[in-house]
Formats: C-alpha cells, structure tokens, sequence
C-alpha cells in the first residue's frame, strides 16, 4: 500500500486564502520552472486550474480493483455542508470565476440530494462550474433532474471494468450501461461526460471503446485515466504496455483518425494529453492538425486579454481577436471549415458535434515528480487549500486527518472526519483503524486480505 510510510517531494496545500494578485500565475510559474509553458499551453495562460475535486463523500457503493481511496476512508464520517461551503469559498478566493468544481468522492450520490443541489446552487452562486463525478448507480433521471434545476452543469459517468459489475465481463457489455446512462441525462441542460480506467482488462478493448464513444452524440468530454498504483485497489503497478504512446494510438484506432494530442496542452506534457475533435455521423476530425496556427490562435488570444478574470472568456476575447487580426481570424475559420467538410458522408448520416478527449497519466503514490505536482492543473479542496490531485491521494489519509476551522459568528468550530459533527476545538481523535473494522466496511486490499484470512481459518 502506498501511503504516507514512503519518501514523497514536499508539495504542501496551497494554503486557505490566495495571497497574489494574478491567480494564474503560481501555474504558470511551475509550468515554466519545469520547461512545460510553451506555445501550445493553455494552462497558465487562459486559466490558473483546469478543476477542483470537493470531495463530499469517502463512502462508495463500488469495491474497484483500482482505487485511489484509501484503507481508512470507510472509517470516515461525511463533512456537514458548512465544512464544503467554505471549502469553495477557498477555491473561489485561489481560482476566481469559471473554474469547474468536481463534486466527487467516493462517490457523491451517496450524500442527500438536497445536499448535492445546495452545493450546486452556491458554487453557481460563487461564478463557477459544477459537475457531479459518480459511477451512475445512484444517479437516477429524477436524481439529475433535481440536481440540473439546482445548477448542475455537467455529469461525469465513471464506468470500466474495474468496477466488477456483475453481469458484464467485457467493455462492450458495458455500453449498455453507458447508453442506459446517456439517455438519463439527455435533455436535462447537462453536458455529459464518460470517465474510463484504463489497465491491462480492458487495453485491448480501447479502440472499440474510443469508437462507441465517438459516436454518442450526446457525449462532450472522454476521459482515459492511466492505472496508477495508488490508494486501496488490488491492482497495483502498471503494465509495461500502457504508456501514453500506446494508449494515443489505441484511442487513435478507434476514432478512425489521428487526433494530433501534441498540438494544444492542458498542463505537464507528462500528465496530460488533450485532443478535440468534430464529429458526425461515425466520422471524427482533428481541430488541432495545424500546429502552427493553433498556437497562433493561442498567441493571439493571450493578447487581446485583459486578464481581468481569472478564466478567460473565449467568446468575447475571440471577437476581439476577428479584429485585431482578421486575416489570421480569416485562416482559423477556413480551418474550421475545411475540418468539417472533411467528414464527408458522416455529415449526411448525423449532426456536427465537438467532442473533447483526454489521457490522464496519474502517478504511483511512491514515484510522485515535484515539477509534476507543481505545475499539476487537477486540484483537490483540502482543509489547508488545494493540493495536487496526485500528491492528495499518495498522502490521503494524512490530509484526511487535517481538521478544517470553521469561522462562525459565535467563534471557529473544528471538523474531521473522524466525528460525525463540529467540535468545539481543534484535538480530534484520529480515524479508526480499518484492520479492526468488520468485513462489510472494509475495501481493496484490507478486504481482499481479511477475506483470505477468514477462509484459510
């Protein structure tokens, strides 16, 4: 098990209020100490962080083979709603508007409802996004209606075969799943997302699955996250075969085209590979295949803006690059154009649709890269301010145990997660021990160890 036992880099939260003024820049500064700011990055540039995971749950409904949870997470009690609203209130005072909030866990669906729409109906009220990040088995169309009328703004199904689901045994049984779950969401105002775990199970279904998830109209945004041996999962170091080169080419197979992932970044060239497309009709189409004019679009678009907002706005930015430079506006229209005429017959066999696709590299919790975490554009809410996603979960148990001040009119109150409620001071009692836990809470390894236990005895 990886945890906090190993040597890890110092990477520390980032603190409970944002001391700067310029809140790109700490991401911009890790970007360029570790030679990762280049013409094509995004990241830095138009946006201090891609997203931030609140995690309002440690509880899952799911036991995975990978899982970044740790042994100790089932021991844990839920934050109260006074704890995650001043959560946000730190990401608010880091990130400013238009950064996306990942409501996540465990997973989310497990909180109350009426939990899950007052977070999203404050993180609306604070100017930024939200999106609900949950393996769908509790996500019901009456549950996502709720949750869009309250502000909702996206949904991210996380479905692969890590899950052990029973009844399907490949990744193609599993898109009855994914269909059953796209039309739960269709029509609600939500922009869909799929999450997939990719490990030696299912690396030979990649492109059949690249391509079924190409042609779902209803779907903006496919996720590859790498297996990564951290946290709980019984599965443990990736194969040798899973590199970002051999999952490109795999994702590549399956939309039928390359997808030029080197030509625009999000973040550390390492960590992340981003593409995005134009589809229709099973066809897919780069957007990113001249490099050349993509980062001088980037260029372009960095300067007409004003920084006066934390996330750039493209549309009023693109209005003000047509007129500063109209024969390079002129170019990247005709590129659009030409992209989509290139789909050929699929455009009179389905609608045009732009679809996002991303690699995830997330590293093992005993090999974590300080340039990596320093410049990381995937953040998780802690009780001391945002820390890496990677760093947060090679070192979750100690995060875990952090107690969160509360400010309140009468004085500050103290949470963690070891208690059901607020405290009245800041010496909490540690989380349980999960080896002393019954069978039916424990997960992963702990489980999978007992259980070995109790049938060798």
């Amino acid at each position: 098990m990886k945890d906090t036992a190993h040597p890890q880099p110092a990477i520390a939260p980032a603190g409970r209020k944002f001391a700067g003024t310029d809140r790109r820049a700490p991401l911009r500064g890790g970007l360029l100490s570790c030679g990762e700011f280049g013409a094509g990055q995004t990241a830095g540039r138009f946006y201090p962080i891609a997203c931030v995971a609140l995690e309002v749950t440690q509880h899952c409904n799911l036991d995975c083979t990978l899982c970044y949870l740790s042994d100790r997470a089932e021991m844990t009690f839920d934050p109260p709603l006074s704890v995650l609203f001043a959560r946000l209130a730190t990401i608010r005072s880091h990130y400013g508007t238009g950064v996306s909030v990942q409501l996540t866990g465990g997973d989310p669906t497990l909180r109350k409802v009426e939990d899950l729409e007052a977070l999203s109906r404050e993180i609306r009220r604070l100017g930024m996004r939200s999106c609900l990040m949950t393996n769908g088995i509790r996500a019901s169309r009456a549950f996502l209606t709720r949750l869009a009328a309250a502000g909702l703004d996206d949904v991210a199904f996380h479905v692969d075969l890590t899950q052990e689901r029973k009844g399907f045994s490949s990744e193609v049984e599993l898109n009855t799943v994914r269909r059953a779950y796209i039309r739960r969401a269709r029509g609600l105002g939500l922009r869909i997302l799929f999450n997939t775990t990719v490990f030696a199970g299912n690396f030979d279904e990649l492109p059949e699955l690249a391509r079924f998830l190409r042609d779902r109209a209803e779907v903006a945004f496919v996720s590859f996250q790498m297996q990564a041996d951290t946290g709980r999962g019984v599965l443990r170091a990736r194969p040798d075969a899973i590199t970002q080169e051999s999952v490109t080419h795999a994702i590549e197979a399956g939309y039928g085209t390359p997808l030029h992932f080197g030509t625009a970044a999000v973040g550390h060239s390492k960590c992340n590979r981003y593409a995005s497309v134009v589809t229709a009709g099973g066809r897919a189409v780069s957007l990113l295949s001249n490099k050349r004019l993509v980062h001088r679009v980037i260029d372009a678009l960095e300067g007409v803006d004003d920084k006066q907002d934390a996330h750039i706005r493209i549309r009023p930015k693109s209005r003000r690059m047509i007129r500063r430079h109209p024969l390079l506006a002129l170019r990247a229209l005709g590129h659009l154009a030409l992209s989509v005429m290139r789909l050929g017959p699929g455009l009179m066999r389905g609608s045009v649709r732009r679809q996002t696709v991303f690699i995830h590299n997330f590293m093992a919790a005993d090999a974590l890269e300080e340039d990596r975490c320093a410049s990381c554009v995937f953040m998780v809410a802690t009780a001391n301010g945002p820390l890496s996603m990677c760093a947060h979960n090679a070192q979750r148990d100690m995060h875990l145990s952090s107690p969160d001040r509360i400010d309140g009119p009468t004085g500050p109150s103290w949470w963690n997660p070891a208690v059901p409620r607020l405290s009245g001071g800041p010496d909490l009692p540690e989380i349980g021990d999960p080896s002393l836990a019954p069978l039916k809470r424990l997960k992963g390894q702990m489980r999978a160890l007992r259980q070995t236990r109790k049938d060798a005895s």
